[in-house]
């Protein structure tokens, strides 16, 4: 198991709270808003922005996945898998 600095671990968990905060952000514009901002073919439109955000959240978690799986130091500098 390989050792992180404190940067990284910061960096790591920010990421993956920046992430969640888009889901859960994704989450409430689709379903629990008050807003009206209109209807495209008989679906709100607020249902297709939070599903925008909920898509952009798990792209952040997917992010962070591959920025931790980057963090191996015995292997920079090495091309191939």
């Amino acid at each position: 198991m390989m050792k992180l600095s404190a940067a990284e671990v910061i960096n790591v968990l920010f990421r993956l709270i920046a992430a969640l905060a888009y889901c859960l952000l994704g989450v409430y514009v689709a379903f629990w808003s008050e807003a009206q901002l209109g209807f495209w073919f008989e679906v709100s439109i607020n249902f297709y922005l939070g599903l925008l955000f909920l898509a952009y959240g798990f792209f952040r978690f997917y992010r962070a996945y591959l920025y931790y799986k980057e963090l191996k130091e015995d292997e920079y500098g090495e091309y191939g898998s």
